[in-house]
């Protein structure tokens, strides 16, 4: 792959720079049926949407745009992580303290204004596209299928926050912009619909220099991605009370688990030219997301620069330049297995006084823990360690005994002579799909939780990711079992990828897991003989997830614009 590779949110604003410096007349100021004419201009206005895969739908995978917020991973609102120091992020507060609101800054979650600024752009593309007869019939296909997955994402991002919201399908120029929200049955079919007309028009595969933009395997991978998520039970046989078709299905239906494993499949089936699989799974867990050449395991992501920024808020820290922002509960460490396949609480072997023994390669590229070695010394979170930081300190570092390995580049320097790298961050990839179709076909099969399932497919696609963390293969399970091991493979291997948050909310198991105290250990270490002390789990932070938090509030300033839209449950 060419080592230069263009970026394509930094190539954007250079080139759009340079159109302004140019012209009397900026891009965003031409009329639409002159702007679209010219095919470069046109290309203009389609990369303009990935960026909002940062200030739309990408703002919702960390909280605050500064340089000090804008690697503070989302699980820390859940049971896999906590921030440091602990409480003095408003942010993260809110979550876990269930205090986010309607109001004006109430939720820095919500990204309601700007989601629907670049529903619009996506709606002026598709409107003007067609004035452009400079375009080759393949590249009108690639820019009408890149704007309506755009679009689809965005109708995506809203639906699993607020439940149905109101489609935005057209530009809305004059007349009545008071419209109500449309059902959750019907935003779930507007998506699949654009999910499958964008994959008619979209490559399989681009050329180096195109390397993240979106394509066929994307919008099937969506596709799949929304009908599970649509499958599950807050929205079918669990609801939450005072819910209504706007917030869920009229009835449960089982099918729809079967409609999204074969979505799933759609996308495992995919086939390049010469017979290759369109995607697999990266060999290293750990070089997976800094590695562009040969990865073929990312369908859509946050492509970015050059940077070192998460190094420097989530490395330990004791290094220089560090500051160790995301401390790593005792919740995830105990769901890691050990490399025999067993939970620790499952295995009397286990020493909770070496909590990394005989534990799988997925682990050691997930955690920091005590004496493991990083950069160019061992971590050290016990007690007086050069990363460890008390409980209730005003200072970063680790507060749990494990601070987050995941998403660290080791080749990366952040002192010094500084080195980046990219740090392209996931919004799906094919390791979901795998436990996408696991997990939808698990859930139609058979008419018990104590069936034994033998649908060869479903071991087949837990076991490749499970091989790759080092895991042996799981086989003659019930359905009951099965559903315990892909949730479990779900949370530990999309940690920290803004994904435990909704998939405890769709499984409506978020008002149990999140309504509860999350743990760390402490370390002293015995001088006299040098050996360290893990001390019994002891409570690090409290949790807070009433029932309504399943939804998100609207914020009050839309309600007040628009007098059609209807509040959610308990808001």
């Amino acid at each position: 792959m060419k080592k230069q590779i263009i970026i394509l949110f930094t190539g954007l604003t250079l080139l759009s720079s340079c159109y302004d410096a140019m012209n009397e007349v900026p891009l965003e100021r031409m009329p639409p049926e002159i702007a679209f004419k010219d095919s470069l201009k046109v290309e203009m206005f389609v990369n303009e949407l990935y960026v909002g895969l940062n200030t739309g739908i990408g703002g919702y995978n960390s909280f605050g745009g500064g340089a000090a917020n804008q690697n503070s991973f989302f699980d820390c609102v859940t049971d896999l992580g906590v921030l440091s120091p602990r409480g003095t992020n408003t942010a993260i507060n809110s979550f876990t303290g269930a205090t986010f609101h309607s109001g004006s800054g109430g939720n820095t979650d919500s990204r309601w204004a700007q989601v629907y600024q670049y529903m619009r752009k996506t709606n002026v593309v598709l409107e003007y596209i067609h004035y452009c007869e400079q375009l080759s019939q393949a590249k009108m296909a690639q820019y009408v299928g890149e704007a309506k997955l755009h679009k689809a994402l965005l109708h995506y991002e809203m639906l699993k926050r607020y439940g149905g919201i109101t489609i935005m399908d057209d530009l809305f120029a004059g007349g009545n912009i008071e419209l109500p929200r449309n059902t959750f049955d019907e935003c779930v079919e507007y998506i699949v619909r654009l999910c499958e007309e964008a994959a008619g028009g979209l490559p399989l595969r681009y050329p180096d220099n195109d390397y993240g933009r979106l394509t066929k395997g994307a919008a099937l991978g969506l596709k799949a991605k929304v009908l599970l998520y649509a499958a599950s039970p807050l929205f079918n046989e669990n609801p939450i009370a005072g819910t209504t078709e706007i917030q869920r299905y009229a009835s449960p239906d089982d099918r729809r688990w079967e409609r999204a494993a074969k979505a799933a499949l759609d996308v495992i089936n995919l086939r390049m030219p010469n017979g290759a699989p369109a995607y697999e799974l990266f060999p290293s867990y750990e070089r997976l997301f800094f590695t562009r050449e040969g990865n073929h395991e990312f369908l859509i992501a946050r492509m970015q620069g050059m940077t070192n920024n998460v190094e420097k808020r989530n490395g330990p820290a004791g290094y220089s330049g560090a500051t160790g922002n995301t401390s790593l509960t005792q919740e995830f460490i105990d769901m890691f297995e050990l490399k025999n396949g067993k939970l620790p609480k499952e295995d009397p072997e286990y020493d909770p006084q070496k909590p990394w023994e005989n534990r799988c390669e997925r682990f050691k590229a997930s955690v920091l823990y005590n004496g493991s070695y990083w950069w160019d010394r061992e971590v050290e979170t016990f007690v007086g360690g050069k990363d460890y930081t008390a409980l209730n300190s005003t200072a970063k570092g680790c507060i749990t005994g494990y601070t987050l390995r995941k998403h660290l580049d080791p080749e990366v320097r952040i002192s010094g002579v500084e080195k980046n790298t990219f740090h392209d961050f996931p919004l799906l990839r094919y390791a979901e799909i795998l436990l996408t179709y696991a997990e939808a076909a698990n859930e139609y099969y058979g008419t018990s939780d104590d069936d034994i399932v033998d649908d060869a497919m479903i071991y087949t696609c837990v076991n490749q990711v499970r091989n790759r963390a080092g895991l042996p293969p799981v086989a003659d399970k019930t359905k009951k079992e099965m559903r315990e091991i892909i949730h479990r493979e779900r949370t530990v291997e999309l940690a920290f990828e803004n994904v435990r948050y909704f998939d405890l909310r769709r499984w409506r198991e978020a008002e149990i897991v999140l309504n509860r105290p999350v743990h760390g250990v402490q370390i002293t270490k015995d001088e006299s003989t040098g050996e360290f002390i893990y001390s019994a789990p002891i409570e690090v932070e409290d949790r807070v997830f009433p029932e309504r938090c399943y939804y998100y509030p609207i914020p009050q300033s839309e309600l007040n614009k628009n007098a059609a839209l209807t509040p959610n449950p308990g808001w």
